[in-house]
This record gives C-alpha cells, structure tokens and sequence, in this order.
C-alpha cells in the first residue's frame, strides 16, 4: 500500500509540469513566429519607407519644372521688355541683317568688337536702348567709372543676344546669353556702368525648334538652337523652346513691337469685292515717306499665310482663291530702307 501511495505521489510529481506546459505555450512565442514577425515588420517598413521616397522625389521634380518654366517666362518676358524700349532692332545706319551670319555685321557697324561678346554662339537679337537718365559729365564717386567719362556710347545702350551651349553649373543643352549694362531695380540704365559680357540669362534651352515661326517677307528670321526671332523692322516674333524635363518640351511664342514701332505711322488699308466676281482691289494709304517706299500685302487664308503684292504701288487687285465660304484676311507693311512699318489694319472677305 505505501508502494502505491509513492507511485501516486511520482505520477502527481510528473503531471504538475505538464499540465502548466500549455499555459507556459500560450503565452510565450516561438524562435520561427519572431522571425517570421520580423520578417513582415521589415517589408511593411521598406514599403513604407520606398514610398516616402518616391513621393519626396516626385515632389523635388515637380518642383524643379516648374521653376524651370519660371525662369523660362521670366527671361522671355524681359527679352520682349528690352525690345518694346529699342530704338534699333538687328540694324544700324549702314547694315541691316539678313540672317544670324550678317547679324555679326550689324554688331561690328555699331562699334562692338566681336570678342566683346565673349566665345557667343549664334547672334539672335541687336538691340539699342536709350538712356532715358541724365547723363553726366563725370560719373559719381558713389558709383562705377567714379572720376571718369561715361562709357561711351552714353546715350544708349547696345544689347547682343546669343545662344550657345552651357558653360559650366548651367542645364544643358543651351543657354541665352546677353551682351550689354544691366538695367537697375527700376528698369532703367546706369550710364556710368559698364556692359557685361556672356552673362547668362536662362539655360535649359533645347538644341533646336521642332518648328520656326512663319516668317514671311520682308520679316528675317535669325536665331537656332531652341531660340529665334522674325524680326519685320520694329515686331519682332519670339519664339523659344526649353528642355523643362527629359520627357517634356516647354514653348513660349509671343509678339512685341519696339516704342519706334509707336512713333511710326500704320498703313491704312481698304478692301473691295465688286459685285459678281470673286476678286478683291485692295488700296492703302501711308502718310510716311513715299520716296524709296515699297510696299508688301500679306494673305491669310485659313492658316495658310502668303504674300500676294510686292511694289511701289498703293493698290492692287487679288483673286479669291480657295474654296467657297473660305474667309480671306489681308494685310500691308511698308518698307523704307531699313525700316518696316508696323502692320496695317487687316480687311476680310469671304468667297
């Protein structure tokens, strides 16, 4: 009898650990479930973390585009400031440019020497800007040149636009230059300051125009590499093409017209379609210089944009062509020596 109480006493002995076991299971883990806990900790943070980063990095691009396209308006508006406020627009007295080569003509007539430029790639624009400031005898000794004459000229200043390949710290491909003093806070110009050179305007600028603005005669179209101009005398057609991103293109096109362009009197021009034909006799009025005057009629047909008189002439007739219903828009600029008039009203028609 007391073999089996031990015995019973041994079994109670064995079973008091094994019946806490479970509980001791229950509530602990295993060596597999903590790695496997970690496991999925880690991809939920890499996860997590990837698409903090992504964003971050989608956020600082959208960013750059569009400071880049900031830049790109802000260069572009003060371009097509400089040329309201010129007097002279890619012409001097003696040469005038027919394309970017005979451009350096022009610079070299107005007395810049090339090198002045810097190592310029292809010219676009020439500008001379009055100084509309008092010019004195002997620049003050608060400022440049203090002690000295102004640089000459004083009463105007002569810009040179370029466009060439970055330099160094600049978005590729191309970069705008300008050649010339730079205006103050106000706008206006020092002139006792000096001009500077290869000072760079806006980079980022494509490699070339997928597209030239129209450029119809007596309009000379200069400029490449993602920056051209259709100068018509005093208009000037701006068109720009910036590289905004590695899969977008950024255009800006616009029209400004130089303050001679305000002083010059406009063609006046008059249309008539006599009745039962399809022909309309265009005449126009111009109260500037006759002599030496020749006189050029634009038509716009749709979109399709061609010149249709060329002379001395102050009428002609045209023929209605295209198809019935189609709406003809003409136009007249007149062109003494060097200088073009702004362009005149326009008169409508329909076939």
């Amino acid at each position: 009898m007391k073999h089996f109480q031990h015995w019973r006493i041994g079994l109670l002995v064995q079973q008091t650990p094994l019946q806490d076991h479970p509980r001791l299971h229950e509530q602990g883990v295993t060596l597999v479930e903590l790695l496997a806990a970690t496991i999925i900790t880690g991809l939920v943070t890499s996860v997590i973390g990837f698409g903090v980063v992504t964003a971050s990095q989608a956020n600082k691009k959208t960013e750059s585009i569009a400071a880049r396209r900031h830049d790109l308006s802000r260069a572009f508006d003060f371009i097509s400031n400089e040329i309201r406020m010129a007097n002279r627009i890619n012409h001097t007295n003696n040469v005038v440019a027919s394309n970017s080569s005979t451009l350096a003509n022009v610079v070299t007539d107005a007395g810049l020497d090339l090198a002045d430029l810097g190592a310029y790639g292809t010219l676009v624009l020439y500008l001379e800007i009055p100084i509309n400031s008092s010019i004195p005898q002997v620049c003050p000794a608060d400022g440049p040149n203090a002690g000295s004459s102004p640089p000459q000229p004083a009463n105007y200043d002569r810009v040179v636009y370029d466009v060439r390949a970055s330099g160094q710290d600049w978005l590729p491909p191309n970069s705008i230059f300008r050649y010339g003093r730079i205006p103050e806070l106000d706008g206006s110009i020092n002139p006792c300051s000096d001009p500077i050179s290869s000072d760079t305007l806006v980079d980022a600028i494509a490699t070339a125009n997928d597209e030239s603005p129209p450029c119809l005669a007596p309009g000379v179209l200069v400029g490449a590499m993602g920056f051209q101009a259709c100068v018509k005398g005093t208009q000037v057609d701006l068109l720009m093409r910036s590289n905004i991103s590695d899969v977008e293109i950024h255009r800006l096109s616009s029209t400004a017209t130089s303050r001679l362009g305000n002083m010059q009197t406009v063609p006046v021009l008059t249309g008539t379609r006599p009745s039962g034909t399809d022909t309309v006799d265009l005449s126009w009025t111009w109260s500037g210089q006759t002599a030496l005057t020749t006189y050029g009629v634009q038509q716009v047909v749709v979109t399709n944009e061609s010149q249709v008189y060329s002379g001395s002439n102050s009428s002609t007739s045209v023929a209605l062509s295209g198809n019935s219903g189609e709406q003809h828009c003409y136009s007249v600029i007149a062109t003494t020596g060097a200088l073009t008039s702004p362009e005149s009203n326009t008169v409508c028609l329909t076939k």
